[in-house]
């Protein structure tokens, strides 16, 4: 059951993102100066969130507790691996869509860090 939904979720999640994506990209095909606004936007939400910044510890300690599935040392470490991939893959992943949007690798990279504890 939690599976499923877990499932369901991230396909609407999957979605949404794609829709956000989509649309931000027409808009900076009309407007290439959109890209620049939309750079300063998330420098300035960064540096106003900074005390945010980084993965919450308590997050980041129930992310590995449910990667392990256990509370066993080894299935723990392992959780803690598979937490390690997630925030890889969710890095290169916005790096992706900055760039989809029109950010070169340059930019994309350093503005793909700006993340506030929450992954956002």
């Amino acid at each position: 059951m939690t599976g499923e939904i877990a499932r369901l979720v991230a396909q609407d999640e999957a979605r949404r993102v794609a829709f956000g994506v989509a649309h931000v990209t027409q808009h900076v095909r009309e407007d290439s100066a959109l890209l620049e606004r939309l750079a300063e936007a998330i420098e300035h939400r960064h540096d106003t969130l900074a005390h945010t910044a980084g993965l919450n510890e308590e997050v980041f300690d129930s992310l590995v507790l449910l990667a392990a599935g256990s509370w066993q040392p080894g299935m723990l470490r392992a959780g803690w691996g598979k937490v390690q991939i997630l925030i890889a893959d969710m890095g290169q992943g916005c790096v992706r869509r900055l760039r989809k949007i029109g950010f070169d690798g340059q930019k994309a990279q350093p503005l793909s860090a700006l993340h506030t504890r929450n992954f956002m």
